[in-house]
């Protein structure tokens, strides 16, 4: 009976501990199904050479962007997963968009695929350039992860901050410069500089005006542009135009900075930049800029006589006889030809009078 008693205890206790067991590996499967696989553990965003760290999501970015300047977005990705749970989290790929920032189009760069066992991370870095047309706004960071665990199950996490764009009242660029050519010798002296002038401000400028110059060449072009107005991404806030200006013919070789300055707000402020052109030495055999002169000699109309050949010495001159030669061959095959023909007629003719 006491073997019984147990036998039968046994078999209660038996469902009992199975239950229990799934329950533990239920309840774990769905813990670790609710925990956030994917983490943002740091982002880090750089604005013009100031930092602002661990940034959280919905967070306003402290340092303000300005037209030009660029926005490095640092972000390390953490897969949350426990040695426990043992999932790897394969194919994770992070993007970062810069939302309608260029007239209503948005930045985007997206890092490559890369795999994270469990508690391990990484960090990528985009890099955003704002740009010189833009309105003072404030516009969204949207930041994303997406990857597949082992179990073939989705794994994403995203966030947001917030960038504004603040711009001077006052601030023109000169976007544009160039010099064509850029180097130059005796074979030419013309060149030509274009010029492209923004206004990256909020005010317009109304007296606007454009100097290129060097003093070392002697040449000074001045231009009233007039008004350039505070409208991005609109033809009347920017100016462009192409110039030409003669280097004189006495200028020693070297390097001549050349001046492209605008002056604006009643000549308060300027923009300028320069362009180095370089004049080489003008000498014979070395400016590449002048081109070769060929010479071309008329056929000369005077009869060429013959010429002997010259021999080299201790050389045996010898006549082939004509039975040898070329001719000899010829001849004999013409009588043939001739002897046959003569024989067809004959043959001919012998025919005919027996007919």
């Amino acid at each position: 009976m006491v073997y019984f008693n147990i036998r039968v205890v046994k078999i209660k206790y038996k469902p009992i501990l199975t239950s229990v067991i799934v329950f533990i590996f239920l309840m774990t499967a769905v813990f670790a199904a609710s925990r956030q696989a994917l983490q943002f553990t740091d982002v880090d965003v750089r604005v013009g050479g100031k930092s602002d760290n661990n940034l959280q999501n919905g967070e306003t970015i402290s340092d303000e962007a300005q037209p030009g300047d660029t926005v490095e977005v640092r972000v390390e990705v953490k897969n949350n997963f426990t040695s426990a749970d043992n999932l790897d989290i394969e194919d994770i790929q992070v993007q970062a968009t810069l939302e309608e920032i260029d007239d209503g189009d948005d930045l985007e760069e997206e890092s490559n695929d890369f795999d994270l066992s469990p508690g391990n991370d990484k960090r990528v870095t985009f890099k955003f350039q704002v740009p010189l047309e833009v309105d003072e706004d404030s516009f969204d960071i949207l930041i994303e992860a997406d990857g597949e665990d082992e179990n073939n199950t989705d794994q994403s996490i995203s966030m947001r901050l917030k960038l504004d764009v603040e711009k001077e009242s006052h601030q023109l660029r000169i976007t544009r410069s160039v010099l064509s050519p850029a180097e130059i010798g005796c074979g030419r002296r013309n060149v030509q500089a274009s010029v492209t002038i923004l206004n990256t401000g909020t005010e317009d400028e109304d007296d606007v005006t454009f100097h290129l110059f060097n003093e070392d060449l002697g040449f000074a072009i001045k231009e009233n542009v007039g008004e350039l107005e505070a409208e991005p991404f609109e033809e009347t806030s920017k100016f462009s135009k192409t110039y030409s200006f003669s280097v004189p013919a006495n200028a020693e070789e070297g390097s001549y900075p050349i001046t492209f300055r605008a002056l604006y707000d009643t000549d308060r402020r300027k923009a300028e930049t320069t362009q180095t052109l370089t004049v080489n030495k003008c000498g014979t055999g070395e400016d590449a800029s002048t081109d070769d002169v060929v010479v071309v000699t008329p056929p000369s109309t005077t009869p060429v006589q013959p010429t002997q050949p010259v021999l080299p010495p201790d050389t045996t001159v010898t006549s082939e006889s004509f039975f040898k030669s070329n001719a000899f061959v010829i001849a004999i095959i013409i009588a043939e030809v001739i002897a046959v023909i003569v024989g067809i007629v004959l043959i001919v003719g012998l025919f005919a009078r027996r007919a």
